[in-house]
């Protein structure tokens, strides 16, 4: 009875071995079973393809004979196990994503000339390039889903590396370094694919906005971004917004004489633009040369009589000079010099304020409902002894719930 099991067991151990069949390499099995949608049997065989040494490297250490191909269809396969609307081959691997990219380089490493190395179901080339193509074109499906849909943006990011390692068209160069990118806070990742797209002839004024963005807020290089702006400018000269770019950074790094000279610079070419002589007026008056801000903002409020930006830089600009005075006088005491010299400033203080009451009343023309201006003009006429626009003011103030 023993010898009995003994045999059993053997007899069933030959059989298992027998349907463990081992698995050869193959890349004309490989790709058949791929056209055929067995992904797993094609994943099994293309495994063992690309793993066995022998196949693919040729007795003097160079690739074999179809080693381009073996890596080319590895690539496909695990694309395949990525895209496959089976649960049971996207299984296959949980992240194949890295492979398809790998497998493709490899490729391409080996036969770079290569113009097709598969075939299609009725046995025509298949184009590398046309299945490049519908490869970057299906991750790309996917990462504006996950990026959109999902809000997943590391994932979406994951998807457009790849769609750009298998197709670096500007196209997909530029809505990775713009957009996928910077949302999945790869910014240097970003930066190399503007760079890239930049190299391969891209025009899109966008990338520039975003590596402008990323060196200036997320990098802190204020070097760089200046250099990204003065280049932006050159690239599209008809841009209004990258000359305040360059201006940008030289207010926030206090550059306020580079920031004048390219002004000046920028007025020589083109005196009609309004808000050049605007910038140029607030360069002045964060240099304490409150004169010329006040002729700079009054050019700018030639140009447009409607533009409150300058109008209200230009009243406060000449009501400067009242408050100065208003602060002098604060600080007297009381003995009779002091009262004498209080007198004086305060006859000063009125001639400053008739001289700025109607540039802030041309302000109140633009925004009649602006809280500052209500408040200064309800101060100028106050102190000019007009009473009766004065209960005007306090009553529009009211009336706006603003007289508290």
């Amino acid at each position: 009875m023993k010898k009995l099991v003994v045999a059993i067991l053997l007899l069933s151990a030959v059989s298992g071995m027998a349907q463990e069949k081992e698995i050869k390499p193959s890349v004309a099995k490989a790709e058949k079973a791929l056209l055929e949608g067995k992904v797993d049997q094609a994943k099994t065989i293309i495994d063992a393809t690309v793993g066995n040494q022998e196949y693919m490297v040729d007795k003097k250490g160079n690739p074999s004979r179809n080693a381009a191909k073996a890596w080319y269809l590895r690539g496909l396969i695990y694309a395949a196990i990525d895209t496959s609307k089976n649960k049971a081959f996207n299984a296959l691997d949980t992240d194949p994503l890295p492979k398809v990219t790998e497998s493709l380089a490899k490729a391409n490493e080996i036969d770079p000339k290569a113009l097709t190395l598969v075939n299609d179901k009725l046995g025509l080339p298949l184009m590398k390039n046309d299945v490049a193509v519908r490869l970057a074109n299906s991750f790309y499906q996917r990462a504006v889903k996950e990026y959109q849909d999902n809000k997943d943006f590391k994932t979406a990011f994951k998807y457009t590396k790849s769609v750009i390692a298998v197709y670096p068209d500007t196209v997909f160069l530029n809505m990775g370094g713009v957009f996928f990118a910077p949302q999945a806070e790869e910014y240097d990742q970003a930066i190399d694919w503007i760079a890239e797209y930049h190299k391969k002839g891209g025009k899109s004024s966008d990338a520039y906005v975003m590596l402008y963005s990323i060196y200036r807020d997320r990098k802190k290089e204020m070097d760089k971004a200046l250099a990204v702006a003065k280049e932006a400018q050159v690239k599209f000269p008809a841009n209004s917004d990258f000359p305040k770019y360059e201006l940008d950074i030289y207010f926030k790094t206090g550059k306020m004489e580079e920031a004048k000279v390219a002004l000046e610079k920028q007025i020589t070419a083109d005196p009609s633009v309004k808000e050049t002589k605007y910038y140029l007026g607030l360069v002045h008056s964060e240099m304490k040369d409150f004169e010329n801000a006040k002729k700079w903002f009054g050019e700018a409020v030639k140009l447009d009589g409607t533009y409150y930006d300058a109008r209200i830089a230009l009243a406060e600009t000449v009501y400067n000079e009242a408050k100065l005075i208003r602060m002098e006088r604060d600080k007297l005491g009381i003995s009779d010099a002091d009262v004498k010299k209080r007198s004086e400033l305060f006859k000063s203080m009125q001639k400053k304020e008739e001289e700025a009451l109607p540039y802030w009343e041309a302000c109140e023309k633009l925004q009649p409902n602006e809280e500052k201006v209500l408040y200064t003009l309800l101060t100028l006429y106050s102190d000019l002894v007009m009473d009766d626009k004065a209960n005007q003011i306090k009553k529009k103030l009211k009336a706006l719930g603003l007289d508290e």
